[in-house]
């Protein structure tokens, strides 16, 4: 049944086992089964009847008692009904902890309801679709996790009765299903996972199946399993220690083989403050790797896994979003044969809100359309959701230990703005959003570098009769330049444009007027900066002869002001 929560938490309900029985005064429970009392009247047929609900059992327990005559048990005899004989009661499991969609119908085909503290019984099947999860706790206390895209049925569910030790049987039928299994004080007690290859039975421990692809992948992380294929006469066994895992597949249990070592992680995993969530993973010998989020260290309070294959030993796992919260990471490297490896638990923080704005502008480099000393800076960067209010900071280095600029901002209309006044030179610059109503300070963008270049001074002009000549200074020697000249101050005509490599350029003299001259440099990466303030002229007028010669007097050419 599809759940619209994010979550739920795991529940801290008192739970008694269904199977619980109060024991009589002329009895007393043990682990080897039930010591009792005779009373008048009594027969090993009746007691027989009273603990194993079946007669037939009566001779049975006047072997192991050592009584022959079914009828002259004296009274206050005291007699031994083992624990084998014992009569099985219905158990039931209760859901512990779930998340997305799930799906749980009875033996009889219909729905149950999927809730914390939900209990289902013997015969249940319960399904985990994509991105989901669902955790179980058995009455003495075993764990069960159904991943994402699993099924089992609870084809086994009961208690001896009295001694409440457990009888499990689960069987897989696509996917995975983890174990942590209460060990077992009683000798009676099973806790079995079968699927439709193999049969994997222990007595306390930790253990995972996973069935796909015909073949059954076991693995243990703590105790012992026996492993046997499923078929009729002799099945191929295996115990599996701690530590190993076997594949089932063609009805053979192959030999058990260790376990990868956990991965290694990346250091910086502790607090993710931006999406998605990433991790780098590292294992020499792994193939894939296997990421899950929990809100507990146990790993039963499931809510986000994904796999991710390695390249060389290597590989990065990203979840789209989560929460800001603690939660814990569970990590397993999965070798060549696709068993998994050792878990590690890992806990970690995402704190990625308020969001970081994005930033606008300046890009890398900035020039300013001078030549002062202070470089006006306008820095802008995108409003973030609702938030007006943001923390701007630059630095020299991308560490920011020691901020040359720390100020708070209140954003207008659509974007966000301060004038920042710099000297040339090489600098960090990065912006936080902060909650309005909490204040509470998101995390800062990425750091951007900005590189000042000093703005270029107006040309020099010198007018000369046939050409003039203009020239500027230039820092770099892979510098470019654009030279621009126009009669109008806006240039929104221009009478000449090129583009020169060295810093100088000479054109035709143009008629007499007032004109404007500006240029700009283009950096060797292709940073083109802004144009420099204009240099203003004028062109005065020249007499000429009819073949266009400048008219002299005395070595100099007439003509008058303009």
């Amino acid at each position: 049944m599809k759940r619209s929560l994010l979550g739920l938490t795991l529940s801290i309900a008192i739970w008694l086992p269904a199977s619980a029985q109060l024991a009589e005064a002329n009895m007393r429970i043990a682990p080897e089964g039930i010591w009792y009392t005779v009373a008048r009247d009594e027969t090993l047929s009746s007691i027989s009847q009273k603990f194993t609900g079946e007669v037939r059992h009566w001779s049975t327990i006047g072997a192991v008692n050592k009584i022959e005559n079914d009828r002259t048990i004296p009274i206050g005899r005291i007699v031994l009904i083992p624990a084998r004989l014992l009569k099985p009661v219905a158990a039931s499991a209760r859901i512990n902890s779930l998340f997305g969609d799930i799906r749980i119908k009875d033996s009889n085909g219909n729905p149950v309801e999927a809730r914390v503290n939900t209990q289902v019984k013997e015969g249940d099947t319960l399904s985990t679709m994509a991105e989901s999860f669902i955790s179980l706790v058995l009455e003495d206390g075993s764990q069960i996790t159904l991943p994402p895209e699993s099924t089992i049925n609870l084809r086994t569910l009961r208690m001896t009765q009295y001694l409440n030790s457990p009888r499990t049987r689960l069987f897989l039928e696509r996917g995975r299903v983890e174990s942590s299994v209460t060990p077992f004080n009683k000798s009676d007690s099973r806790y079995e996972v079968l699927s439709p290859l193999a049969v994997s039975g222990v007595r306390g421990t930790r253990f995972r199946v996973q069935y796909e692809d015909q073949r059954v992948i076991n693995e243990t992380t703590e105790g012992k399993v026996a492993v046997a294929t499923d078929v009729k006469g002799k099945p191929d066994t295996q115990l599996v220690a701690a530590g190993f895992g076997t594949i089932v597949a063609n009805k053979r249990v192959a030999r058990p083989v260790s376990l990868l070592p956990v991965p290694n992680i990346q250091d910086g995993y502790q607090r993710q403050e931006k999406l998605p969530l990433q991790f780098s993973l590292a294992q020499a010998h792994a193939q894939q790797f296997l990421l899950r989020v929990s809100r507990d260290a146990h790993g039963i309070d499931n809510i986000a896994e994904v796999r991710v294959p390695a390249n060389e030993g290597k590989g990065i796992a990203r979840i789209a979003d989560l929460p800001d919260g603690q939660y814990f990471l569970h990590t397993n490297a999965i070798d060549q044969h696709g068993l998994h490896g050792h878990r590690q638990t890992l806990p970690f923080e995402v704190a990625a809100r308020p969001f970081a704005p994005f930033l606008m502008a300046p890009d890398r480099k900035f020039q300013a359309n001078s030549s002062a000393a202070q470089i006006s800076v306008p820095m802008q960067w995108s409003i973030s959701g609702d938030i007006d209010h943001y923390r701007l900071q630059v630095a020299t280095d991308n560490r920011f230990a020691a901020p040359l600029i720390d100020q708070l901002v209140t954003a207008g209309d659509g974007m966000a703005q301060q004038q920042v006044g710099l000297q040339v030179g090489t600098y960090f610059w990065r912006v936080a959003s902060i909650e309005s109503q909490s204040g509470k300070q998101g995390p800062f963008s990425d750091a951007r570098p900005l590189t000042l270049i000093q703005g270029l001074p107006a040309p020099t002009t010198a007018i000369g009769e046939k050409e003039i000549h203009f020239s500027w200074s230039q820092t770099t020697p892979e510098q470019r330049f654009t030279f621009q000249l126009s009669a109008q101050e806006d240039f929104a005509k221009l009478v000449h444009q090129k583009e020169t490599a060295v810093p100088e350029i000479a054109i035709p003299r143009p008629q007499s007027g007032t004109y404007y001259a500006r240029i700009r440099s283009i950096e060797s990466d292709g940073f083109v900066g802004t144009y420099s303030p204009p240099q203003k002229f004028v062109v005065p007028m020249q007499w000429q002869t009819e073949h266009g010669a400048p008219i002299q007097s005395q070595g100099q050419p007439l003509g008058s002001g303009f």
